[in-house]
């Protein structure tokens, strides 16, 4: 189609009816919102996965591995210690927080009763439920509100300046300080000849 003739229909057509030329300004202006629409909303966000107890377990396992590294590195800073290693057990897996809608009835009846005594009977009802959200995938599950760390059980340091009970000292304030954990859950010993 020549581009002349292009135009001339088009300004044919614009010359018509409003309410026609509305309604088709109307349809392309929807169009194309709907086109960018769907550029916009691929954003970089990666999809999120569902909490599984693998993923727990992994998280659970690169928790303590990150919080042994720091600990190491922090150890091995202090005067005498010397070569370290340590070893750190927690209480539990990671804790799953989810929300809930919680619904309450109160059923409240009165009675009078004999000279100015008035009988109240209350029952209330409490109704608890996850919130579901749909994934990617298809599925519902329950909304996470939040993922709580597990607490540490104990601390095992091995290093070289263990036999030094200065040394032994610092060590169990620094790991009691950095953990927030009592110093009978903190155990120091010497490391062995290799």
């Amino acid at each position: 189609m020549d581009a002349s003739k292009f135009f001339r229909a088009w300004r044919s057509f614009f010359s018509k009816d409003v309410r026609l030329k509305i309604i088709v300004l109307l349809g392309i202006t929807g169009m194309l919102m709907i086109l960018i629409s769907q550029f916009i909303s691929r954003g970089d966000t990666p999809p999120q996965r569902p909490p599984d107890e693998a993923t727990a377990y992994f998280t659970s396992e690169e928790y303590i591995a990150s919080l042994e590294a720091k600990l190491e590195n922090l150890v091995t800073g202090i005067d005498k210690v010397g070569r370290a290693q340590v070893m750190i057990t927690l209480e539990s897996g990671v804790e799953y927080v989810y929300a809930q809608e919680q619904k309450r009835n109160t059923d409240t009846t009165r009675e009078p009763g004999g000279e100015e005594v008035i009988l109240v009977n209350q029952k209330e009802n409490v109704e608890q439920t996850y919130i579901l959200v749909e994934t990617e995938y298809g599925k519902r599950q329950a909304l996470v509100l939040t993922q709580r760390q597990p607490k540490v059980q104990g601390v095992v340091v091995v290093c070289e300046g263990a036999d030094d009970i200065r040394v032994q000292e610092k060590l169990i304030s620094v790991v009691t300080t950095a953990l927030g954990i009592p110093s009978n859950r903190v155990c120091v010993v010497k490391i062995g000849q290799q």
